[in-house]
């Protein structure tokens, strides 16, 4: 039996023959909560790992490895309507700097900018698309280029975490905290351009 210690990606762990917990009942029930979820669970709870399932459950790139990842799981016999629909964009906010309020935004903004290109090179947008996101410099100003790219797209957003440097930062100070998350902070302003998306039908579903 292969223990997956420290194994966070889906696609390894099912054709590598780790041993594998089956949590994919949970992806209906989710559809059924709503298009905008937010998991809160402890450290070491496997909230990666299950963020890694439902990226390659809902990708359209992985359509035709559909029965191999899912098909002996209880969510391979019973599908979702919704199973590789999506366009994902995945998000990970883990290695932010909380030196000052500039390192802040500056790693943040390049975490960002790494995803979006991420984004628009997998699904194949014109090599274009990426510069005109690169010309941007807040992490809200990066968001609205890339939203107005894909505006007819439809997305699911994974944020994987959304908190790490926020609790961190929580802990050091808290003024910062509220400069960069409250009203008029580039966290608060970065996560409205994301609703706006939502409210648009750009941004279909968020976890």
């Amino acid at each position: 039996m292969k223990i997956p210690y420290g194994i966070s990606h889906f696609k390894s762990l099912i054709t590598e023959g780790y041993l594998y917990v089956d949590k994919t009942p949970f992806i209906a029930t989710l559809e059924e909560q709503g298009k905008y979820n937010i998991l809160l669970r402890p450290r070491r709870f496997g909230k990666t790992l299950f963020l890694s399932t439902l990226r390659h459950y809902y990708d359209i790139r992985c359509k035709d490895e559909f029965e191999v990842l899912f098909g002996n799981l209880a969510i391979g016999h019973n599908p979702t309507p919704l199973k590789n629909s999506y366009q994902i964009l995945f998000m990970e906010f883990s290695g932010i700097s909380i030196k000052d309020e500039e390192s802040i935004e500056r790693d943040f903004a390049c975490e960002v900018t790494k995803r979006l290109r991420i984004f628009l090179n997998d699904y194949h947008y014109p090599g274009e698309t990426i510069y005109r996101v690169e010309e941007q410099t807040s992490p809200a100003s990066l968001m609205k280029a890339f939203f107005e790219i894909v505006k007819e797209a439809k997305i699911y957003l994974l944020i994987d975490e959304y908190d790490h440097f926020a609790n961190a930062l929580l802990g050091e100070d808290q003024e910062l905290f509220s400069a960069i998350v409250g009203k008029g902070g580039f966290v608060r302003a970065f996560y409205e351009v994301i609703k706006t998306a939502t409210m648009e039908g750009i941004v279909d579903r968020l976890l």
